[in-house]
């Protein structure tokens, strides 16, 4: 089976690369897309609009012949795949995030879900803090200031060093677990110790999308 990954950022193609490695995918398996205006636009409106919405809607209905399945790796831009569906075409179409957050809520105890970009903040809340979930049972949903501004300025290494003392904050502050919202924000797991591994979305989409595609 092939899977497109549809990204907004390039360095999120070798994190999905080494997912899949980690999971004994073949090569070849994951194909990616890369189209960072869709993100640039969604930033300048604060949030993804009706227009971007339905622009995004016939690119996905473009893709759908060609694919197994297609996961929309950026959180700014996963909502779409809910309720998406295209008649005549099995090819399944994923939010990433939406794996990340079954599992936090699938966790006992408290989670805090760590938040790099200010665009996806929106969607993020409405999707791990859902009106059908008691409140409280929602994880809280937090911003790290100044990490985005550091991620598109190309400081890569301060941007996972900020996530992941963020992440050392939230579980001294009394977290059980913390969840990376954003898949750009993975490879910070390196850089927190072993007892303080955050929850990443990466291997977990995959998983899902391999077993039910």
């Amino acid at each position: 089976m092939t899977i497109a990954c549809l990204h907004t950022a390039a360095s999120n193609i070798a994190i999905f690369d080494d997912a899949a490695h980690s999971l004994g995918m073949s090569n070849g398996a994951l194909s990616h897309i890369v189209m960072p205006h869709l993100l640039a636009e969604a930033e300048l409106t604060g949030g993804m609009t009706a227009s971007q919405q339905q622009k995004l809607e016939q690119l996905l209905r473009s893709l759908t012949p060609w694919f197994d399945a297609i996961l929309i790796t950026c959180s700014t831009l996963g909502p779409v795949a809910d309720g998406f569906c295209v008649e005549g075409h099995d090819c399944p179409v994923y939010r990433t995030d939406r794996m990340l957050a079954d599992e936090v809520h699938r966790l006992p105890g408290k989670s805090l879900v760590l938040c790099a970009a200010e665009s996806t903040l929106a969607a993020t809340r409405a999707l791990f803090c859902p009106a059908t979930l008691a409140v409280e049972q929602h994880p809280v949903v937090q911003l790290i200031p100044g990490a985005w501004a550091a991620f598109k300025a190309g400081h890569q290494d301060a941007y996972l060093q900020m996530i992941a003392q963020a992440v050392a904050d939230g579980k001294q502050q009394g977290a059980d677990h913390v969840a990376l919202a954003q898949v750009s924000m993975a490879a910070a797991s390196r850089l927190c110790s072993a007892g303080s591994q955050p929850l990443t979305s990466p291997q977990l989409a995959l998983k899902v999308v391999h077993n039910f595609s």
